[in-house]
């Protein structure tokens, strides 16, 4: 018998659009579109009997549409902007950002943007970005405009005869060259959807797809079914929407016939999470298949043989049933993880030995057997140094070509082979580890879970019993809490995984639950005002080292008022997502035995003068009691005038009554008394500044941490003597 080979590619991105902005925040759906997501459909071209599955979660096709349509992100605006007019905060986001792909594979080959990232440093200097920025011609960051955008460009995109000039030209581009590679990037994003309809509809393909906003299903469900397969773990609060799971299900068929012409008959669960209550749910939905991971497999069946793995099973509960078919674990992870180590011809090799030694095994089994080589379609090639394209093209020609095995979508082969066995005890777990731990069960997890948890409630009970107009209102809120309900959030929280962007992905988390508290007219939660990924202490490197006595008049008065002050730089305590006029580029602060004195330094070389008037900063300083400082800016005419406001432990206080003295003029000067702070010499004070509109955070130094800052005593200086 032929081996029956189905590649299901998972294709997904959550919602990166940020609801206060209403623009995309992080560039990954339009890069990876450019790449992957256009190679992945169009190698096919090579090998026209190839055949493959392709998963699209509706979020991602919902931001490629929305692409279309005019929508931008962060990153493209700052491409978009003429070098010559970038402010000194925009060049250092570049200057960190820009960089932001796989260098062995899209740097390093390429002898300009090898040269940018080494006169920008492989790492984040002490001094931050903006000790380099100097060094950067008008010239040298217009290419870092065009590379950043032209490295993300796929192998099929490569071929469009301006993206190879780029390439072969290499350096000192034109704004009309960087035009036309984002306008490149537009065009192949715009034929991107119709590419895969294409072939769905010619037959070459098929296409499955996942809950709307890739949430765990069964966490959604009920939170309490990961005691299943983690009956050690602390869980949160109990999360129960069984009615959000159908809906992510519903949503997600209905806005794939809407886009696509036809609803998927497939679907892979996100991370393959699975659970028998979701069967039923399965079946009203219209799904004839479903996939997870053979651990999954292994764990439903009392004993296992050598050819459980290699064939569907139709799965059933409660009177619903759906067909299954199980990922190969190690195949599928070959392929993510291990071959592009590797030359491609190497890889090819193996995998096909792999194949025909899986068909000589199973030639006993008394139906076509089938292997499901299941995996994430975007973010291994990045890792190759051709983007895969001689690896995927290897692999295809290679089965097609080979008479003992057999290239299928997954549809394909359940239509000629249905399911023989029956599967009655489906077992709860997911793709990695068979269980949920990496999406709750940890203390960050857990907490998002609650403060998830607490919206969702409060919002049920609004509906019942509400009038028409808060029913409406709920419904516009959910839109955000079905966001917020995404697998990804929760996979960056804790510390099993690692990512520069952890905070972004975090404030977006937050930040679709606090536009559903204001949709329906809520005070935001002070648990969500605040990141929820875990603080640690962080003590500046350069600590004072003598009292200073400044004068608090908004000016550096002289230049030794705060010589041997400490300093912390905010580029190294992660830089801003956030653009705009103005900005922070550190604190300096100091004390002598009665006062805190704090200066915050503006990024940009005008000063406050330039200062976005919606944007005003908070300053939390907490020991006995907590302070809180609000620099306020009002705009008149042309002008910036600042006011503040000042809290202890929450109440707002007057000057007269504290002590502490504020002034804004070239830079921001402060003075707190120890005593309002009920602060003794040897008490440690914790201190964190953030960015604010209209009562949202739009950023947070530390992004993960509070600073350490400890009260001097009389002894300070002696301990500390300067020649």
């Amino acid at each position: 018998m032929k081996l029956n080979v189905a590649f299901l590619w998972h294709m997904h991105q959550p919602l990166y659009l940020d609801p206060n902005r209403d623009t995309f925040v992080m560039p990954w759906v339009r890069l990876h579109s450019i790449k992957a997501y256009t190679d992945m459909i169009c190698c096919l071209d090579q090998v026209p009997e190839a055949r493959a599955t392709f998963n699209l979660v509706p979020s991602l096709l919902y931001q490629v549409e929305a692409y279309n349509q005019g929508k931008g992100d962060t990153f493209l605006d700052l491409s978009l902007k003429p070098a010559t007019e970038l402010t000194p905060t925009e060049q250092d986001f570049m200057l960190q950002h820009f960089f932001s792909c796989n260098w062995p594979t899209m740097v390093e080959p390429y002898p300009r943007y090898r040269e940018l990232l080494s006169k920008r440093g492989r790492g984040t200097s002490r001094e931050g970005f903006s000790s380099v920025r100097g060094n950067f011609t008008t010239q040298d960051l217009l290419d870092l405009q065009v590379w950043f955008n032209l490295t993300w460009v796929g192998f099929t995109g490569r071929k469009n005869p301006l993206v190879a000039s780029l390439l072969k030209k290499g350096r000192g581009f034109t704004e009309k060259e960087k035009q036309g590679l984002l306008d490149v990037h537009k065009k192949l994003m715009k034929d991107l959807i119709p590419e895969y309809v294409k072939r769905w509809k010619s037959g070459q393909i098929e296409i499955s797809t996942t809950p709307f906003y890739h949430p765990i299903l069964p966490l959604i469900y009920d939170s309490d079914l990961a005691r299943r397969c983690m009956p050690g773990a602390k869980l949160p609060r109990r999360f129960n929407f069984p009615q959000d799971a159908r809906t992510q299900l519903a949503r997600s068929v209905e806005y794939c016939r809407r886009i696509l012409g036809d609803a998927p008959g497939g679907l892979w669960p996100s991370e393959g999470s699975v659970a028998p209550e979701l069967v039923p749910l399965m079946e009203e939905s219209g799904f004839s298949w479903a996939a997870t991971d053979e651990g999954v497999l292994f764990h439903s069946l009392d004993t296992h043989g050598p050819h459980d793995l290699f064939q569907p099973y139709r799965v059933e509960a409660d009177g619903k049933s759906v067909n299954m078919i199980f990922r190969h674990h190690e195949l599928s992870d070959l392929l993510g993880f291990v071959y592009h180590k590797n030359v491609p011809q190497a890889g090819i090799q193996d995998f096909l030995r792999r194949l025909r030694s899986l068909r000589t095994d199973l030639q006993e089994m008394n139906r076509p057997p089938l292997v499901a080589v299941i995996l994430d379609g975007e973010n291994p090639w990045e890792y190759y140094q051709d983007g895969g394209e001689n690896l995927l093209y290897g692999i295809y020609k290679g089965i097609v070509d080979d008479p003992d095995l057999n290239l299928v979508t997954v549809s394909d082969y359940l239509k000629e082979a249905p399911p023989t066995r029956t599967l009655s005890n489906l077992y709860t777990g997911s793709w990695i580890n068979h269980d949920f731990g990496i999406w709750i069960g940890g203390k960050e997890e857990n907490r998002a879970w609650e403060e998830l948890g607490h919206a969702r409630r409060i919002i049920e009970q609004l509906k019942t019993g509400g009038d028409e107009d808060t029913k409406n209102h709920c419904d516009q809120a959910m839109e955000y809490i079905y966001a917020a309900e995404g697998s990804d959030w929760f996979w960056w929280y804790g510390e099993q995984f690692v990512t520069d962007y952890a905070f972004e992905f975090d404030h977006l988390f937050r930040a679709y639950l606090q536009k559903a508290y204001r949709i329906l007219g809520l005070s935001v939660p002070d648990g969500i005002l605040a990141p929820i990924r875990e603080t640690v202490s962080l003590r500046p490197k350069d600590e004072p080292a003598k009292f200073i006595h400044p004068v608090i008049d908004g000016h550096i008065t002289t230049y030794w008022e705060w010589v041997g002050a400490g300093t912390v730089l905010l580029e190294e305590l992660g830089g801003a997502m956030h653009l705009g006029k103005g900005g922070i580029s550190g604190i300096v602060f100091g004390f002598d035995l009665e006062n805190l004195y704090i200066r915050l330094d503006p990024r940009e070389k005008k000063g406050l003068a330039s200062w976005n008037p919606d944007v005003h900063l908070r300053l939390n300083i907490k020991a006995k009691n907590e302070i809180a400082i609000d620099l306020i800016p009002n705009k008149y005419q042309n002008n910036i005038t600042w006011e503040s406001a000042i809290f202890i432990d929450d109440v707002r206080t007057s000057r007269e009554e504290t002590g502490i003295e504020c002034a804004a003029k070239d830079l921001f000067e402060i003075l707190i008394p120890f005593s309002t702070l009920n602060a003794l010499p040897g008490d440690e004070l914790n201190m964190e500044l953030e960015s604010r509109r209209d009562g949202l955070v739009l950023d947070r130094w530390p992004r993960n941490g509070i600073i350490i800052i400890k009260v001097p005593d009389k002894d300070f200086e002696r301990r500390h003597w300067l020649v």
